[in-house]
């Protein structure tokens, strides 16, 4: 099977030098940071299974260009539009309780991907909601699996979480984990990150580490939070050189930037099960209302040794043996 991908950054005719094939599907995909491990699981499933082109629309991370790409989006004609997480899926829908117009008048099918919680954004009331043009995948451990896996580790009782107050994902899952604090016997403090011009201030990162240390704050909870992913090594070094702990709610920051624990659905799982809800619409299976909107079911654990051994503390063991254990071989 043939996939093309043109890499179109701006509204751009169809006229790419390698031309795609007369019966080829067409897929619009709407990124904030690039082409991820969730693309490229979406488009890695697909090429076997069916004749595809694609146009890339990369916002990178401006909303003003965000908002060009979405207003142009259905001018393009696409068979399918795939969006990446919570803040273009929602620029791209709205919410249920206000539908964009492309909602209320576009019958092109969308599946999303790295979306936190469908629900908590509002972009459906329930994960059954029927009479939907779009399906999609949430990335995200359930946040009580999260604090179960946290409450694991001995001595980090105060939990900090750092987060850009201007991605709604991140602001639902910092509250959501604190709502469920209690339960867990767990302190939960939320540090959103200052804001200059409608944008996070990556000069704050240091004052609110250093407020989080104040606070006596013994682990740092890393949301799955684009701005926050961006700046992984930044963060992560502020907090281990400050003595704070740091749990991830996605992979990047363990693997990338030495952050200690996390439990995680991948992205490239995501985007292949993305893209396995794509081939259902794309080859007329299923009506997209039909095809439900759904969490993976896998989850992976990961331990940092490296960030282990720097911080002189480590998991128990019974977390570590069904861990997979990076940076050392301890």
């Amino acid at each position: 099977m043939r996939v093309w991908l043109l890499a179109i950054l701006a509204i751009l005719p169809f006229d790419a030098s390698v031309k795609p094939s007369e019966g080829d599907k067409h897929i619009v995909m709407v990124l904030w940071r690039g082409i991820t491990e969730a693309e490229r699981g979406f488009m890695d499933y697909l090429s076997g299974k069916i004749s595809a082109h694609y146009t890339i629309l990369d916002a990178k991370r401006d909303k003003e260009l965000l908002a060009n790409h979405l207003k142009s989006v259905d001018r393009l004609k696409p068979d399918l539009i795939y969006t990446f997480g919570t803040t273009i899926t929602l620029g791209l829908l709205g919410t249920e309780s206000y539908p964009s117009s492309f909602r209320k008048e576009s019958d092109t099918p969308v599946v999303f991907s790295i979306v936190t919680d469908p629900v908590g954004s509002k972009i459906v009331s329930s994960l059954q909601a029927k009479h939907r043009n779009f399906t999609g995948v949430s990335h995200i451990v359930p946040h009580n699996v999260q604090l179960k896996a946290i409450s694991q580790l001995e001595g980090l009782d105060t939990i900090g979480i750092i987060f850009n107050p201007l991605e709604n994902n991140s602001v639902v899952t910092a509250r959501n984990i604190q709502a469920l604090s209690s339960d867990f016997k767990k302190d939960v403090f939320l540090y959103p990150l200052r804001t200059i011009n409608d944008k996070p201030d990556t000069g704050s990162i240091g004052k609110v580490v250093a407020m989080m240390q104040e606070d006596g704050v013994q682990l740092a909870y890393l949301p799955p939070d684009s701005y926050i992913i961006s700046k992984g090594q930044n963060i992560v070094d502020n907090l281990h050189t400050h003595g704070i702990a740091t749990f991830s709610a996605t992979e990047s920051p363990i693997r990338n930037n030495d952050a200690l624990f996390g439990i995680v659905s991948r992205y490239y799982n995501a985007g292949q099960f993305a893209g396995y809800k794509a081939e259902q619409i794309l080859t007329g299976q299923f009506p997209v209302s039909e095809i439900p909107i759904e969490s993976l079911t896998q989850y992976s654990y990961i331990v940092n040794i490296g960030a282990a051994r720097a911080l002189d503390y480590y998991p128990p063991v019974s977390i570590l043996k069904i861990s997979e254990l990076i940076g050392g071989t301890e």
